[in-house]
C-alpha cells in the first residue's frame, strides 16, 4: 500500500487553525442556508472554468456559467467547450457519489472517460496508459508499473487517508495521480477533480461550495512550481502541503465574503449539528420531502427529524409546504414565518415536539 512519507511545516498547523474556524463561521450563519444552490452553482462554475483554463481552455468563467444554464456559449473552440462541459459533469456525478463508503478503479476509470469524453488529444479513454511518457521535467513511472500504484494509492485513499485532515489528504491523492500519470492525457483534470471529491467524501465540502481550482489557475505558475518541487527536484510533501492548505484558506475566505455579500443574516447564527446538515443537503439535492421519507433517508425515526427541524423552522431555515399528511418540508428564505409558527408543532404526519 501506498504510505506517504511527509514532514509538517510549523506554519500548516496555524493554516489548518485558521481553516478550520473559517469553515466552522461558513457552516454556523444561517445567512448561508437561503442561498447554498446559489452557492453550489457559483462554485461549480469556477472550479470547471479554473481546472480547464489550467490546460488551455480559452473559455471565460461567464461563458462557463452560461453552460450551466444550459446554453451553449459562442465564439470559443468547440473542444473548449467540451472540455468545459465533461468537467462540470464530472464534478457533479462525484457530488452525487460523496457518500459512496470506497473510491474503485473503475471509479477512476469512469471519471476520466467523463472529463475526457471528446477533447483528449490521446487516448484511451478509461484506461491505463501502455506507453512511457514524461510530464515536462517529470519522468512519470514506467507503465508496466501504473496499474500497480495507481491500485496502491487507491488503496490508501478507501484506508489510511481517512485519518488525515481533509486537507492533507485531498492534497496527497492530488499529488501522487499526477505523480503516477496513469492516462495517455486529462491527469491533471483528474486529479484536480478527485482532489474536490476527497474535500466531499471527507464531509469537509459538505454543501459543496469551495472552488479550489479557481485559486489554482490564478497562481498556475506557483501551482507548477510547487509539484515540479517534489516530483522534479526530490523535495518533501511538505511544501506542497502548505501551498494547497495556503489555497484552501483563500478558497474558503473568497466563499466567506461571498456569501457575506449576499444579504444580512435574519436572526444570530446558529451551528448546524451534523444531523441538520445532513437534512439540508438532504432537502437541497432532492427537493421538498415528507417526513417518513426524510427518516429513511437519514436513517432515524420520525421524532429525531421534527427534533432536528424544530430550530430550523422557527429560524426560517426550512418552510412547510402542505398539510396534514400532504406536508413537506423544504428549504426555505431565511425569514421566519409567523403563520406557521404555531401550526409547526401540532397535528398531521407533518408536526413533531421537542427542542434541539
Amino acid at each position: 500500500m501506498y504510505h506517504p512519507v511527509f514532514h509538517v511545516p510549523a506554519r500548516v498547523y496555524r493554516l489548518l487553525e485558521d481553516i478550520a474556524g473559517l469553515r466552522e463561521r461558513i457552516r454556523a450563519s444561517v445567512v448561508r442556508i437561503p442561498w447554498i444552490p446559489l452557492l453550489v452553482k457559483d462554485a461549480l462554475a469556477k472550479s470547471a472554468w479554473g481546472s480547464t483554463a489550467i490546460e488551455g481552455c480559452t473559455l471565460s468563467l461567464e461563458a462557463v456559467r452560461h453552460l450551466l444554464d444550459g446554453m451553449e456559449p459562442s465564439g470559443y473552440p468547440l473542444r473548449h467547450v467540451r472540455m468545459a462541459e465533461n468537467y462540470l459533469h464530472a464534478l457533479s456525478w462525484l457530488q452525487e457519489r460523496a457518500r459512496a463508503r470506497a473510491f474503485l478503479e473503475r471509479d477512476l476509470f469512469a471519471l476520466h472517460r467523463r472529463i475526457g469524453a471528446n477533447v483528449l488529444d490521446e487516448g484511451p479513454l478509461g484506461a491505463y496508459r501502455t506507453i512511457d511518457v514524461r510530464a515536462g521535467s517529470h519522468i512519470c513511472p514506467p507503465a508496466a508499473e501504473v496499474p500497480a500504484l495507481t491500485r496502491e494509492l487507491l488503496d490508501w485513499l478507501n484506508g489510511p487517508a481517512g485519518e488525515l485532515p481533509a486537507v492533507f489528504s485531498s492534497a496527497i491523492l492530488h499529488f501522487r495521480l499526477v505523480e503516477i500519470h496513469p492516462f495517455r492525457d486529462g491527469n491533471g483534470r483528474v486529479a484536480r477533480a478527485l482532489a474536490a471529491s476527497q474535500l466531499y467524501r471527507s464531509g469537509f465540502d459538505t454543501f459543496h461550495i469551495f472552488a479550489l481550482d479557481e485559486i489554482l489557475m490564478e497562481n498556475r505558475r506557483l501551482y507548477i512550481r510547487n509539484l515540479e518541487r517534489v516530483q522534479v527536484e526530490g523535495r518533501g510533501l511538505g511544501g506542497w502541503l502548505e501551498f494547497m492548505a495556503e489555497s484552501v484558506l483563500e478558497t474558503l475566505e473568497r466563499v466567506e465574503k461571498r456569501v457575506s455579500a449576499l444579504g444580512p443574516a435574519s436572526g444570530e447564527p446558529v451551528a448546524l449539528t451534523l444531523r441538520q446538515e445532513r437534512l439540508l443537503v438532504l432537502l437541497r439535492e432532492r427537493g421538498a420531502l415528507g417526513i417518513r421519507e426524510l427518516a429513511k433517508a437519514l436513517k432515524i425515526t420520525a421524532p429525531g427529524v421534527h427534533y432536528a427541524m424544530r430550530p430550523l423552522l422557527e429560524r426560517g431555515i426550512l418552510k412547510i409546504i402542505g398539510r396534514h399528511k400532504t406536508t413537506r418540508y423544504a428549504l426555505g428564505d431565511g425569514t421566519k414565518s409567523k403563520s406557521r409558527e404555531g401550526s409547526s408543532s401540532r397535528g398531521g404526519e407533518g408536526r413533531g415536539r421537542g427542542r434541539a
